[in-house]
């Protein structure tokens, strides 16, 4: 018969904690940390370095402590590559706001309430429909490579075909002796 903690997600339960230790030993080398506390039992803490399991076992936790860090992985397009592509619309000193407000993505801003855009000030409502114009052009001209480069392939087997239908006479062939 399986335990009640095997079938109800035991770990659910638990507190877990990743944190960054850079205490006597770990001084010259911060080192990443993890605290599993098991709530109502302050005898039972398990307080060790990270290790690949731990990243596993609880990944909501992980991301959460990389996301904290700056070293969590960033979905969606930089600002910088905004910053870049279209400086007119986008210079350096909003880039450097919304970095302070903690905006990494175009997509962030493009999709960010207005109470978030009240923090940006004014011009906060302006900001984000230039955003969103960055990306409809960015995935319009995204589309459009994809579409031509797949005409362009299925020409290429159009004439493939053909050539095969040339060479190839009607009929069963024949065996050989």
């Amino acid at each position: 018969m399986a335990l009640d903690s095997d079938v109800h997600n035991a770990d659910s339960h638990l507190h877990v904690e990743f944190y960054v230790n850079d205490q006597k030993p770990y001084k010259d080398r911060p080192t990443p940390f993890v605290r599993i506390v098991v709530p109502g039992d302050k005898t039972n803490i398990v307080d060790q370095p990270v290790r690949e399991d731990h990243k596993e076992r609880f990944p909501r936790q992980w991301l959460y402590f990389q996301m904290q860090s700056g070293d969590g992985p960033v979905i969606g397009t930089l600002l910088e590559q905004w910053n870049t592509d279209d400086d007119e619309s986008f210079n350096q000193h909003q880039m450097a706001e919304l970095q302070i407000l903690k905006f990494q993505t175009v997509e962030q801003v493009a999709t960010a309430s207005d109470s978030q855009l009240q923090r940006i000030g004014m011009g906060g409502a302006g900001l984000r429909d230039r955003a969103r114009a960055y990306l409809t052009r960015k995935n319009q001209s995204a589309n459009t490579t994809e579409l031509e480069t797949t005409r362009r392939e299925l020409n290429e087997l159009k004439e493939q075909m053909a050539m095969l239908m040339e060479t190839r006479k009607p009929g069963r062939p024949r065996k050989e002796a």
